[in-house]
């Protein structure tokens, strides 16, 4: 492994986990919510998306591939398995998207503390949106570094706004079986939740969304004083 690219790989892997962590919340809250219908259900998603190995070291999980097309599977798996495994439950419990979007914004929030307390974040910069912005960079999976993420278009220390021209993770949620928009709201459920878990006086708004038929989209955290 490139020992000047290895430092990007493993902070993309830290993304992926992140993003197994996320989806391991919401099952968790589907087997609370179903119980053993949800066994069922998760048994027939896994038949078709086997669980992953997030668990072992990259190099290992890397070995004999090509780096970046190695990383791009553990991403496209990821977040396959996690639409799919919406989109099952979509299909039989009336309630599951929310049950869902309620354990993203949890997760978010859970992740939002463990990065100021590993970052050792200041008051000063928990209370910038830019800052928080920026963070959430290391936690939440967008792309590849190659691949056109969230781009800031205004940014203060009390609002931050940023874009997408496209969605990276559109083709996964579709091709997994997962409503655009189910798996949109979830995961800006999840955004909302991190801003919140850093300064609880930061609230996130989703302005334009591509998956209501915008042509892009357009999110802002801001700080509500």
């Amino acid at each position: 492994m490139s020992l000047v690219l290895g430092p990007i790989h493993h902070w993309m892997y830290g993304k992926i986990k992140t993003t197994e962590a996320r989806e391991s919340a919401i099952v968790s809250e589907f087997k609370t919510k179903y119980g053993a219908e949800a066994d069922k259900i998760l048994e027939q998603v896994y038949k078709k998306y086997p669980k992953s190995s997030v668990h072992k070291p990259l190099e290992e999980l890397l070995a004999n591939k090509p780096i970046h097309q190695g990383i791009q599977s553990l991403i496209v798996e990821i977040e396959t398995r996690e639409a799919a495994t919406i989109a099952a439950f979509c299909a039989k419990c009336s309630d599951a998207a929310k049950v869902a979007a309620d354990a993203a914004r949890k997760h978010g929030i859970s992740c939002g503390k463990e990065a100021a307390r590993s970052k050792g974040l200041s008051p000063a910069e928990c209370n910038s949106t830019s800052k928080v912005f920026e963070v959430m960079g290391d936690y939440l999976c967008d792309g590849m570094p190659c691949d056109r993420g969230a781009q800031v278009v205004a940014e203060s220390e009390k609002t931050t706004s940023w874009d997408h021209e496209s969605c990276v993770h559109e083709l996964y949620w579709r091709n997994a079986g997962a409503d655009f928009l189910t798996m949109c709201n979830i995961i800006n459920e999840w955004i909302a939740g991190f801003g919140e878990g850093i300064n609880s006086h930061i609230a996130y708004k989703r302005e334009k969304a591509l998956a209501t038929g915008d042509p892009s989209c357009l999110s802002n955290f801001k700080i509500n004083t």
